[in-house]
C-alpha cells in the first residue's frame, strides 16, 4: 500500500492522509502511521531513526539506476531511498515507472506537469510513500495533485500492482475530460484500472511504444495530432478505421496493438438521420476523416472545406465526396478544427444545425447560437465515442 503524505506548514488533524511532512532546520520530519526523517543524500552523517535519503534533480531525469546506486553506496543503512527528478517529456515519466517496476520499495516520482502520471500510478509500483498536498497553497513541487484529486478522480487508495493503465495520448491533452469520464466508469463498473493523460508528440511515438510494452498498459485513447501518425505502430487495424485512415482507440492483447475509430459513428449518431442532407465539414484531420467517412456511408452529401484546399481535394477524392474553397449552402455545419472561430461569421447560416467537436464553448458556437442555429458542442460526441471505447476495452477477446 502506498501511504499518502501531505506537506504541511504545521501538523493538523486529518483522516485524508497517512503521513504529514514538515520542514525542521535542514531536514523534514514525517509523522503519522510511521515516523521518518527525510534528509538530502549529500548529508554525511545520518540521524538516528528511520531515514529517507532523498535525491532531487530539478533540471532533468538522468540515469535512474546510476542514481540509486550512488544513494545506496552513500547510505546503505537508509530505510527508504527517494528519487525525484524533472520530467522533460512523458518519456521521462515512463522511464521512472519502468525503474520503479524493477525496484519496488523506492520512493520515485517525476516533477512537473509531465510527471503527474508517476504520482497517480505510484501504487501500481509499490512506491511506499507519495506526496500530495491538502490545499493548493501547500503545494511545494510542480506537478503535484491535491489529495482530493488523487482520491476522487483517480481512486488512489484502490490502485494496486494488478491495476491496468489506460490513457489519452496527444498534444495538447489538457482540455480533455477523458480522465473524468473513464475513471468514473472504471469505478462504477468495479474495474481495477486507472486512466491518465499523457502529452506525446509525433516524433515520440516510436520510443513511447517501446516503453509502454514494459508497463501494464491495456488501452489508449488517441487525439490530435496522432490519429493518423499512429497507424504505422498498429499491428491489427479494424476495417472501418483502415478505411477512415485514422485511429482514436488502441487496445493491447497478446503483445499486439489493435486500432479502432469510434469518432465517426459517435458524431453521426448525435446528429441523427442526416441522410440526403448536405453536411459541410471544416477541417481535414483525423476527426474530420472519421466524420466524413461515416457521413458518406450514411447517405449524406458531404463537402469538405479546409484552409489547405489541396488537402481537402485529396481527402474528397479518397472519401468519394465534394470539396470547396468557400462555404456552400448546407443543412449541417461541423467544425473539426482546433480554431475557436475557423470561418467568417457571415458563412454561418441562420437556423441550421451547427456542431463543434470541442467539448468547450467556442466562438463558432456562440455565433451560431446568436443566429438561431441548433448548436451542439463536442460533449455528446465525446460521451458516445468514450462509451464505444469502453466496449472495445471490455470485449472478452481484448481483456
Amino acid at each position: 500500500m502506498t501511504l499518502l503524505c501531505a506537506p504541511v506548514k504545521k501538523m493538523k488533524t486529518t483522516t485524508k492522509v497517512d503521513l504529514q511532512e514538515i520542514d525542521e532546520e535542514g531536514f523534514k520530519t514525517i509523522i503519522g502511521k510511521a515516523a521518518y526523517i527525510d534528509i538530502d543524500w549529500k548529508t554525511k552523517t545520518l540521524p538516528s531513526g528511520k531515514v529517507i535519503v532523498s535525491y532531487h534533480n530539478f533540471e532533468e531525469t538522468p540515469d535512474l539506476d546510476d542514481i540509486l546506486k550512488i544513494l545506496q553506496e552513500a547510505h546503505p543503512q537508509a530505510h527508504f531511498y527517494k528519487i525525484a527528478t524533472m520530467a522533460r517529456s512523458t518519456l521521462d515519466s515512463l522511464r521512472m515507472m519502468e525503474f520503479l517496476q524493477k525496484h519496488p520499495g523506492v520512493i520515485g516520482l517525476c516533477m512537473g506537469e509531465l510527471g503527474t502520471i508517476t504520482r497517480i500510478c505510484a501504487p501500481l509500483f509499490q512506491v511506499p510513500i507519495m506526496y500530495a498536498p491538502l490545499q493548493e497553497e501547500e503545494k511545494n513541487a510542480p506537478g503535484q495533485l491535491l489529495v482530493d484529486q488523487l482520491q476522487e478522480i483517480y481512486h488512489f487508495r484502490a490502485l494496486n500492482p494488478q491495476t491496468k493503465i489506460f490513457g489519452l495520448i496527444g498534444d495538447p491533452v489538457y482540455r480533455s475530460i477523458g480522465h473524468l469520464f473513464h475513471n468514473d466508469f472504471f469505478r462504477r463498473h468495479h474495474r481495477n484500472a486507472v486512466y491518465v493523460k499523457m502529452v506525446i508528440k509525433p516524433e515520440e511515438l516510436a520510443p513511447f511504444f517501446t516503453a509502454i510494452k514494459k508497463l501494464p498498459f491495456a488501452g489508449l485513447s488517441v487525439t490530435a495530432p496522432l490519429k493518423e501518425a499512429i497507424l504505422p505502430f498498429i499491428d491489427v487495424i479494424d476495417p472501418k478505421a483502415q478505411a477512415i485512415g485514422a485511429v482514436n482507440t488502441l487496445a493491447f492483447r497478446n503483445n499486439k496493438v489493435y486500432g479502432y475509430n469510434t469518432d465517426g459513428d459517435a458524431a453521426l449518431d448525435i446528429l441523427g438521420n442526416a441522410r440526403n442532407k448536405t453536411l459541410v465539414v471544416l477541417g481535414a484531420g483525423g476527426a474530420a476523416k472519421a466524420i466524413i467517412y461515416t457521413a458518406v456511408q450514411r447517405g449524406c452529401h458531404v463537402v469538405i472545406v479546409n484552409r489547405t484546399p489541396e488537402k481537402a481535394e485529396e481527402l474528397a477524392r479518397l472519401m468519394g465526396c465534394a470539396w470547396s474553397k468557400k462555404i456552400p449552402s448546407y443543412d449541417i455545419l461541423v467544425n473539426t478544427t482546433s480554431v475557436s472561430m475557423p470561418i467568417d461569421a457571415q458563412a454561418i447560416l441562420s437556423g441550421k444545425i451547427v456542431m463543434d467537436i470541442a467539448v468547450y464553448e467556442t466562438e463558432f458556437l456562440k455565433e451560431a447560437q446568436r443566429k438561431g442555429c441548433f448548436v451542439l458542442n463536442g460533449f455528446p460526441m465525446f460521451f458516445q465515442q468514450a462509451l464505444a471505447q469502453q466496449a472495445i476495452w471490455q470485449h472478452p477477446e481484448l481483456a
